[in-house]
């Protein structure tokens, strides 16, 4: 009993340890995405119907607008060449007319511009502290004359609420055609050590509790559990060699089968949907593969979870053991599998020059929450399986919907606006949407997708442990 409680003791200040140097390592890496996060409110560029008068030393156009963005970071524009190679400079501006001050300016030589086409310039720095200031995007010129300048383009049909066009500081009906972008602040930036400090007094207290019970031999949850993967953590790794053998017994190929499975559907699915989404998707391979692997793990844990305690039903009338070890087991064994799957993922990243940043190091957050998130469900389905057979199959057609009604292989944006929100309800979107962040873009999705991600963790295994618990005692009326 001393030897446990001295282990017991021990793991608690590891896990202490570990988890200060989690969120120091989190915060480093993660950086500027704590505090700032892609804006909702960027303003989109209308299509234009018409080309403005010619920018010349006599005609100024200017576009005033309300900034609903914590900062902005670069502009676009639409400019009209009207079919000439034109000469001269054009002077483009972003002012803040709410405190009178000139944000960012630039020259642009006119003879490089292509007539017509959107042409975008993005800042050396972001600008901050323009939340619902008035700004102004101003187009002037010092030597521009008539039949020698470029005209913006712009929609006269289509005044914006909180937007003002002008022409030589006179306002005319008409939107330019322009787009801002930019970031809101996200308010855990600021606040990070604060919130990671009161999570870590709680894990303090949670030690301290087990501790406390271990001490004077009173019952809990965390205590059980602990000490049924210490008892049983042979078992455990047994089962999960077991099924990982099984799988490739017998097989030429073997483990490898692992490696090619996820190539080979990616490269099938390429072929098929590269032509339709290609141009949409950047790094289509691996947008595509990471889709495959995430849900293909999810698929093979859960369908392999269906008949963990069916499955193992001599086993269980012979042996006593805690029956949450089979279903465990039976994910367990395909996240080893997951592992093996990344390999392809990084090979077909490096071929297709995806930059490798250290967002990466965040990957093992998601896929533990992946993991967790499959055992909750794998719960409910090994105990569902074992009074009611159909399970097994309303649950391959609930995963094949579920398969489509997840953007594994197509881009969220070509489904209606009116279903788009409901994604954030769906777990298996948030957590390929998280790794794709961090794969494909290299940074670390914003703080509330976190949030998201543990809250279907955990949620999930709630309710799979509830169910489990209450039907395990009757399991062997029906086996």
């Amino acid at each position: 009993m001393k030897r446990t409680k001295m282990n017991l003791k021990k793991g608690c200040i590891t896990a202490v340890v570990l988890y200060v140097l989690l969120i120091t390592i989190f915060y480093f890496v993660a950086g500027e995405q704590l505090y700032f996060r892609e804006s909702d409110y960027e303003i989109k560029s209308v299509a234009g119907d018409i080309a403005t008068p010619e920018v010349t030393t006599d005609f100024t156009v200017k576009e005033t607008f309300l900034c609903r963005m914590n900062r902005i970071n670069g502009i676009t524009l639409q400019l009209a060449t009207l079919a000439r190679m034109n000469t001269g400079n054009v002077i483009i501006s972003v002012n803040d007319e709410t405190v009178g001050k000139v944000l960012w300016e630039t020259v642009v030589d006119v003879s490089t511009l292509t007539d017509s086409v959107v042409t975008e310039w993005k800042f050396d720095q972001a600008y901050e502290d323009v939340f619902k200031h008035t700004l102004a995007i101003v187009i002037r010129t010092e030597d521009g004359q008539a039949g020698n300048a470029i005209a913006p383009w712009y929609l006269t049909t289509e005044n914006k609420e909180d937007m003002q066009l002008y022409f030589n500081n006179e306002p005319v009906d008409g939107t330019l055609c322009f787009s801002v972008f930019g970031d809101d602040a996200v308010w855990t930036g600021p606040h990070y050590w604060l919130i990671m400090g009161a999570v870590g007094i709680l894990l303090v207290l949670y030690c301290m509790l087990l501790l406390y019970k271990e001490k004077n031999n009173k019952k809990s949850l965390g205590l059980y559990i602990i000490h049924v993967l210490k008892k049983y953590r042979f078992l455990i790794k047994q089962l999960v060699s077991r099924d990982f053998k099984i799988k490739y017994k017998r097989s030429v190929l073997g483990m490898f089968w692992s490696f090619f499975n996820p190539l080979l559907t990616m490269i099938v699915q390429y072929f098929v949907f590269s032509t339709i989404f290609k141009a949409e998707i950047a790094y289509y391979p691996v947008y595509l593969l990471a889709g495959i692997v995430l849900y293909g793990f999810f698929s093979e844990a859960t369908g392999n979870c269906v008949g963990a305690i069916v499955g193992n039903a001599s086993l269980i009338k012979k042996v006593y053991m805690p029956k949450y070890i089979y279903p465990v087991s039976k994910v367990f064994s395909s996240a080893v599998n997951l592992v093996i799957t990344l390999l392809p993922l990084l090979i077909v990243a490096i071929i297709t020059k995806v930059p490798i940043t250290k967002a990466v190091v965040i990957v093992p957050f998601v896929l533990i929450c992946l993991v967790v998130f499959s055992i909750g469900i794998g719960f409910i389905l090994s105990a569902g399986m074992v009074f009611f057979r159909d399970i097994q199959f309303i649950w391959s057609v609930v995963s094949m919907v579920w398969m489509y009604g997840t953007p594994i292989f197509y881009p969220e944006s070509i489904l209606p606006k009116e279903i788009q929100p409901f994604l954030q309800y769906n777990p298996l979107y948030c957590y390929i949407q998280f790794f794709r962040t961090l794969i494909i873009d290299g940074i670390s999705p914003e703080p509330m997708m976190y949030v998201k991600c543990v809250a279907f963790s955990l949620l999930s295994l709630i309710i799979g442990v509830v169910i489990f618990r209450k039907g395990q005692d009757k399991f062997i009326l029906y086996l």
